[in-house]
């Protein structure tokens, strides 16, 4: 039987509601340094340090912040579930994929400055299949095809180790949706994302900061399908606001 993609023993506990407040203010810290070109190692080191996170904190918090022109270009970059229509689109496979199966799994994710959903294990080269694989497909495909997209291509990055196992149940999927959508498995999806003029399905960083056009599909995977997932708002005070996700969820339920 595949593994689940669940919560590490310790997250509750690090992640509960009671930390939410040292935890933002740790993200509001860290890019305030970003901002002011303190980066790297040495200034999540002094966040913290100060205030006595453990890893995987530290880890979230790092993950949650960005500078200020970042956290205004990738705000504004984000587009409205109705603008997708008739629009084409390039998916992140596994970067979504991910985020999905840690939903359905009840591992925890963190929405950061700019409102992307992140975890705190990240991909490293190596994919395994869970129970939430199969879920987690139909839900992205069957959100993505709601908003009635023009050409879709979904990216499988040739270097993630098992992309052969994911390719199938991928194309299966669409098929059974019938979403005539196009599979590229490429050893440059990075590339290929950050020259994309299409609209954009990821939370990478590196993508967010080119892209003129991102949609935030996992938050609507969430609000429609997956209500009660772990997500855990890291945005400091100020920022939590509604967004495209959060009116999504109103018109769906």
């Amino acid at each position: 039987m595949p593994a689940n993609r669940g919560p590490h023993p310790e997250d509750a506990a690090q992640f509960g509601a009671d930390q939410h407040e040292r935890l933002r203010a740790a993200v509001r810290d860290l890019s305030w340094l970003r901002s002011r070109g303190y980066s790297g190692a040495a200034a999540q080191k002094l966040v913290g340090d100060r205030y006595q996170l453990k890893r995987r904190q530290r880890n979230a918090v790092a993950r949650s912040a960005c500078t200020d022109e970042e956290r205004a270009h990738r705000l504004q970059a984000q587009i409205s579930p109705e603008s997708v229509a008739g629009r084409p689109v390039d998916v992140d496979a596994f970067n979504a994929l991910i985020t999905v199966e840690a939903a359905l799994g009840g591992a925890y994710l963190f929405v950061g400055r700019d409102t992307a959903y992140r975890d705190v294990n990240p991909l490293k080269g190596t994919y395994r299949v869970v129970r939430q694989t199969p879920p987690a497909l139909q839900l992205l495909v069957a959100t993505l095809q709601r908003l009635q997209p023009g050409p879709v291509t979904w990216h499988l990055d040739q270097s993630i180790s098992n992309v052969g196992r994911v390719k199938p149940r991928l194309s299966r999927t669409l098929s059974e949706k019938g979403a005539a959508w196009r599979l590229a498995v490429s050893d440059r999806v990075d590339a290929a994302l950050r020259a994309s003029s299409n609209v954009v399905v990821t939370s990478d960083s590196a993508i967010l900061d080119v892209t003129e056009d991102w949609l935030h599909l996992e938050a609507l995977v969430h609000a429609r399908h997956v209500p009660h997932a772990h997500i855990v708002d890291l945005r400091p005070d100020g920022e939590r606001s509604l967004g495209f996700a959060d009116a999504e969820l109103c018109s769906l339920l």
